[in-house]
């Protein structure tokens, strides 16, 4: 329980607050049982530090269950603020009475200080309970501001490529067409070296997957990094039209990252991508080989948050899609379903 960090200090402070109120409890709690049943002074000792011993351990007890089920990492968006100070006040008020409220307590009992430490002890207990609901707030609200910015760079990136693959289709034809002439001139010699120039201009062009535009520029980017044979991707004429380009480009490059990180170290690996309309229906299917152990909104790569199947689920959620993940027989399997009535 004992740390250096600004969350671990706020915790600590909390709990002392509750283990001086716990121990004037016991103290005065002892004074009523003693006016109730005659005890000998020699064992007064022992029976308050029972009583002490009894009471650090339910609030110890509470303490845990309230720090497993509510606790909050030392992040940035977990700002302590004016929070510090409800422990801090809470302690000098403790003292205060103490001090000061001899004269009230003699007039109107002593089971008031009882009860001004259970009060601060539940005013302590409700404002972390509500400081974690603020912190929560906090960290999805970040993780969706990143979510965004993430989309919004891969939506620029892929643009500014989509301008650059139309460059160079108009650069190739141009090239193409230079051969063409220089073939004819040539009356057909040095035909070989003509056939390795077509094939290299025809290696710079992109591949066809989809009629979508940008799904193809994402596709011809992100499947570049595998031979032929391992990858097969069937999207069967499909018609994402529907979709914004940024949700295109969010669910397709995320998945595939994905991907691609489960590649590494896998000589045998294979990726499939199918996509089929059924009635209403249209279906996305992504599945490669996978050897780890998954856990939604964690990721495998050290240092990410792994917020890109979050991103995707994010992407789908306004067009009513709904994702599943499966993990068997150390396979992936990601399956988006959209209903085409349910556009936007």
């Amino acid at each position: 329980m004992y740390h250096h960090s600004r969350i671990a200090i706020f915790y600590q402070l909390v709990y002392f607050m509750g283990f001086v109120a716990s121990q004037i409890i016991a103290i005065f709690l002892l004074i009523r049982i003693s006016d109730i049943v005659t005890l000998n002074v020699s064992f007064y000792p022992y029976f308050l530090a029972l009583l002490k011993g009894i009471l650090l351990i339910c609030l110890t007890l509470m303490f845990r269950v309230l720090m497993k089920k509510r606790s909050v990492g030392d992040t940035k968006q977990a700002r302590i603020g004016g929070m510090i100070l409800v422990p801090l006040f809470s302690i000098a008020l403790i003292f205060i009475y103490l001090l000061t409220g001899e004269v009230f307590f003699m007039r109107f009992g002593y089971e008031w200080i009882l009860i001004d430490c259970l009060i601060l002890i539940i005013i302590n207990a409700y404002c972390l309970y509500f400081w974690y609901d603020v912190v929560k707030n906090r960290e999805f609200k970040h993780k969706l501001e990143m979510m965004e910015q993430q989309n919004e760079l891969s939506n620029q990136y892929y643009e500014e490529m989509e301008r650059s693959y139309n460059e160079s289709r108009k650069i190739i034809h141009d090239i193409r067409n230079h051969l063409n002439v220089l073939e004819q001139t040539k009356q057909l010699q040095d035909e070989e070296y003509f056939k390795d120039l077509h094939s290299l201009l025809n290696s710079l062009g992109l591949k066809y997957y989809s009629e979508n535009r940008i799904l193809n520029i994402v596709l011809n980017d992100k499947l570049k990094v595998y031979s032929e044979e391992q990858v097969e991707c069937n999207l069967g004429g499909i018609d994402l039209s529907f979709l914004a380009d940024i949700d295109i480009t969010t669910i397709f490059t995320n998945l595939l990252d994905n991907a691609e990180q489960a590649s590494k170290g896998q000589a045998q690996f294979f990726l499939s991508i199918r996509g089929e309309q059924i009635h209403d229906f249209i279906i996305l299917k992504f599945q490669n080989p996978y050897a780890g152990e998954y856990c939604f909104g964690k990721s495998t790569k050290e240092g990410h948050e792994g917020i890109g199947l979050q991103n995707v689920k994010h992407a789908i959620e306004p067009y009513h899609g709904e994702m599943t993940i499966e993990c068997r027989d150390q396979m992936f399997i990601v399956t988006i379903v959209f209903m085409r009535g349910d556009e936007k």
